[in-house]
C-alpha cells in the first residue's frame, strides 16, 4: 500500500501582556503503512552464532536463494515531535525569537536509496533480516535550540536603514550505529549492514582476533572510550541508537538600504547585503565545529561458514570515536549581495 501516516496535532500560542508570545506545539506521527523491503528470497535463519556473548540467528547454505526484493508494509513507527517558543517585537526595531525543539523519531527502514535491493541491504539488522524492527530514525536532530535577534536603525530622513541580525543554532543529532566490515550473519547482504555486539572486558579476551591479544586489547581500549560501547556493554548495538556530539554556529547578516522616494505613494530602495555563516569559526579555528564518527564499521569480521565461529579485526589506529568534519559545514563563509528593491 501507499505510505500512509495518522498524525494528531494540538497548539497555543499565549500573549503575555509585556508583548512576549508563547508558542507551544505537541504532535504524534504514527505508521499505517510504512515502507518496508524484504528479501524473499531469504528463508527464516537455521543457524546461531558461535561467539562470546553473540548467540545471533545466522543464515546456512540452505537458508537462501534467488533475491526477491519486495515493498512491503509496516505500522510501527512514530514520532513525537514538541516545539516551545517565545518571541517579541519591540517598538524600537528590535525583534528576538527563541526556540526548542525535540525530536523522538522511530521507524523499522530509514531508507535511503532509489533501488530496492539497496534499501534492504543499507538497512542496519540483527537475526531475521526481513522483521521489520522498531528502532531510532536516522534524520532529525533529538534536541534543538535556535535563536535570533535582529535590529533595524532608519536615520537620515528616513533614507538610510541598517539591519544587523543573528541566529544562532545549538543542536544535538547526528544519530548512527556500527556494524560489522563483513558479513557475519551470512544473509545475501554484503552492505556490512549487521549491528555488532557489545562484549564486555572479559569477552573481548575471549574473542578470536587476527591480531591475537594485542589487537583485542587495544579494542578493548576503543569501547572504554565510547560513550555508547561502555554504557551498554554486553548488548546489541541499537539500529542508529547513538548520537552525535552537540554542535553549534552563529550566522550575522548586515543589511544596508538606501530608500529612492520616486513619489509620495512610492519608494524604491539598493540594498547590500553580507551574510557571515558560522561566523564563531572565524573568531577561532575551535568553534563552530561539527563531530562525527571516525568509523561507523570499526571492527571487521570473516565467518566460518561450517563452524559458524567469528574472526575478528580491529584497526589500533582507530582509538577516538569522533573527529572533526572538514567540509563547508564546519568552516565560516562570507556572502554578498546587491538587490534593487521596486
Amino acid at each position: 500500500k501507499w505510505p500512509q501516516v495518522w498524525r494528531t496535532n494540538i497548539g497555543a500560542d499565549h500573549r503575555l501582556e509585556n508583548g512576549i508570545t508563547l508558542t507551544s506545539d505537541v504532535s504524534f506521527t504514527k505508521d499505517l503503512n510504512a515502507a518496508h523491503v524484504q528479501n524473499w528470497g531469504l528463508r527464516n535463519p537455521s543457524g546461531m552464532l558461535n561467539a562470546p556473548g553473540d548467540n545471533r540467528p545466522v543464515y546456512l547454505s540452505g537458508d537462501s536463494g534467488n533475491n526477491a526484493y519486495v515493498f512491503t508494509n509496516s505500522d510501527k513507527g512514530r514520532i513525537w515531535n514538541v516545539t516551545l517558543k517565545a518571541q517579541k517585537n519591540f517598538l524600537n526595531g528590535l525583534y528576538t525569537s527563541f526556540a526548542y525543539n525535540y525530536l523522538n523519531s522511530k521507524d523499522v527502514n530509514s531508507i535511503e536509496a532509489e533501488i530496492t535491493g539497496d534499501a534492504f541491504d543499507f538497512n542496519p539488522n540483527l537475526g531475521n533480516a526481513n522483521n521489520d524492527v522498531l528502532s531510532y530514525s536516522k534524520y532529525g536532530d533529538t534536541h534543538r535550540f535556535i535563536g535570533v535577534v535582529s535590529k533595524k536603525w532608519v536615520y537620515g530622513n528616513d533614507k538610510w536603514g541598517t539591519t544587523i541580525s543573528t541566529f544562532f543554532e545549538y543542536a544535538q543529532g547526528g544519530r548512527f550505529n556500527y556494524t560489522y566490515a563483513g558479513n557475519i550473519n551470512g544473509d545475501s547482504s554484503f552492505q556490512n549492514n549487521d549491528l555488532i555486539y557489545i562484549p564486555t572486558a572479559s569477552e573481548v579476551q575471549q574473542m578470536d582476533f587476527s591480531g591475537g591479544t594485542t589487537m583485542a586489547n587495544n579494542f578493548e581500549s576503543f569501547i572504554q572510550q565510547d560513550k555508547y560501547l561502555s554504557d551498554n556493554r554486553g548488548s546489541y548495538f541499537d539500529r542508529y541508537g547513538a548520537l552525535a556530539p552537540w554542535r553549534g554556529r552563529w550566522d550575522v547578516k548586515f543589511l544596508q538600504d538606501y530608500n529612492i522616494k520616486i513619489n509620495d505613494k512610492k519608494t524604491n530602495t539598493i540594498q547590500i547585503s553580507m551574510d557571515m555563516l558560522n561566523v564563531g569559526n572565524l573568531i577561532s579555528s575551535d568553534w563552530g565545529l561539527i563531530q562525527q564518527p571516525n568509523n561507523v564499521q570499526p571492527i571487521g569480521v570473516s565467518l566460518d561458514t561450517a563452524t559458524s565461529i567469528p574472526t575478528y579485526t580491529f584497526n589500533p589506529d582507530l582509538k577516538e570515536t569522533f573527529g572533526y568534519d572538514s567540509s563547508l559545514a564546519s568552516r565560516w563563509q562570507v556572502q554578498f549581495g546587491l538587490r534593487y528593491i521596486f
